[in-house]
């Protein structure tokens, strides 16, 4: 069952496009919706529909979580 467990992480981590890494990074390292928009080349909108399938895909509820999925998973360092 551990061994499912830890497996699970890298297939989820492979489910995230380049732009939602993008986002989980720069969210990681306290920017907000408008800075990642700005930075990125894309709108306010974008940014919240980008954070919304990365929470609905790993299934995370908070942005605590998401932090924490980052830094677990090397997007960013600790």
């Amino acid at each position: 069952m551990l061994e499912r467990f830890l497996g699970s992480a890298p297939a989820a981590q492979a489910t995230l496009t380049h732009r939602e890494r993008e986002v989980v990074q720069l969210i990681a390292e306290g920017r907000i919706n408008k800075e990642i928009g700005h930075m990125l080349n894309i709108s306010i909108k974008t940014v919240e529909t980008h954070r919304a399938a990365v929470m609905h895909k790993l299934k995370l509820r908070t942005t605590a979580e998401l932090v924490r999925y980052a830094v677990r998973n090397n997007i960013v360092e600790a």
